[in-house]
């Protein structure tokens, strides 16, 4: 059942629910989003009918699958209806898409025509940390336009606190080395002391990009200022590169101290070139960077921590051409304390 206004006007930013906890923050940041940036919201409720009904279906009178159905689609009816009243009270123009099927597929055909989607993440489970199996994780990977994904129970830490949260790291998983190997000398604001989190890793207030210097470094880094000058924090960009610090099986043999000391230096440099490519464009956002020695899974979940929002690009190589990364964006979404945007940096067809 759709109501879709005719034409295209401005591409709505499409926000996916069904009435759980985690879907209710997503509608929540999606609204907020487009109050602030003055765009219609495209709501997209997918409903289905469990295994034990359809499983039982062949001992029931057909009418009694049909009556399932239709409850389902009143009761979906019923709270996307609440849904619309909220945003049109907000000033902001709604549309809506109540399907029964898959919503993972649905979003995905959905997010063709959107400028961005919204989606809450369920909390950690047992198989935290391997390939995500759920709406949020389908959706960011293969989406055609940047997913934020808002986690369970997702809250700011205020500055100040004693702990961050933490991250969802696998069972079993122990912390990765990591070496700040190079930052920005532009000064930081200061930020909230956490008792359990190291210095160099603290980002407290500010929005943080993943930078994979092989690959639409800008394109992320763009996408990242453009947020973080929305929520008028500051922006940072991390490159980790694993070269020492042992957390990176290589196929050939590790690069010796002066071919480390060269490639740093490279990566130094284009760090500076893409920070200076963003301040240029947002006149006025405070744009610093940091390089790391260590995966970049790693360093980037951890600052999920203590930022207002991390963002990260769906794919890419880095260091030593050649060499695959594996997805670092599914890795982060696993284990993220904090929004996460996913931006697509590969062309659909």
């Amino acid at each position: 059942m759709d109501n879709i206004p005719d034409g295209t006007g401005t591409r709505p930013i499409l926000v996916g629910s069904d009435g759980s906890e985690n879907s209710e923050r997503a509608f929540e940041v999606a609204l907020a989003m487009a109050v602030r940036r003055q765009q219609p919201l495209l709501l997209v409720a997918v409903h289905f009918l469990s295994y034990e009904v359809y499983g039982y279906s062949s001992y029931r009178p057909p009418d009694t699958l049909e009556s399932y159905r239709r409850a389902a689609l009143e009761e979906t009816e019923a709270h996307v209806a609440g849904l619309v009243e909220r945003a049109r009270a907000m000033g902001v123009d709604v549309s809506t898409r109540i399907v029964e099927g898959d919503a993972a597929g649905v979003l995905i055909e959905d997010s063709r025509t959107a400028s961005l989607a919204v989606v809450g993440k369920r909390g950690r489970n047992r198989f935290a940390g391997r390939f995500l199996g759920s709406v949020s994780g389908s959706l960011a990977a293969h989406g055609h336009c940047p997913t934020l994904v808002v986690p369970e129970k997702w809250q700011r830490a205020e500055a100040g606190a004693l702990f961050a949260p933490l991250q969802e790291r696998p069972e079993g998983a122990e912390a990765e080395p990591t070496e700040l190997v190079a930052e920005s000398s532009h000064p930081r604001p200061a930020p909230g002391q956490f008792e359990n989190v190291a210095d160099e890793l603290n980002f407290d207030g500010e929005v943080v990009s993943g930078i994979d210097l092989g690959h639409a470094a800008s394109t992320v880094a763009g996408h990242a200022a453009e947020m973080a000058a929305m929520l008028g924090a500051p922006l940072t960009l991390v490159a980790a590169i694993p070269l020492s610090t042992g957390v990176f099986s290589y196929p050939i043999p590790a690069p010796d101290d002066a071919e480390i000391s060269r490639f740093n230096a490279e990566n130094v440099e284009r760090l500076e070139q893409v920070a200076h490519e963003v301040a240029a464009e947002f006149e006025g956002l405070q744009v610093r960077w940091r390089l790391f020695d260590a995966s970049a899974a790693g360093v980037l979940s951890e600052a999920t921590r203590t930022a207002d929002l991390v963002v990260v690009g769906t794919r890419g190589r880095g260091g030593f051409t050649g060499l695959l990364l594996g997805s670092v964006s599914q890795k982060v979404l696993n284990r993220t304390a904090s929004p996460l945007l996913v931006v697509p940096t590969r062309k659909h067809t």
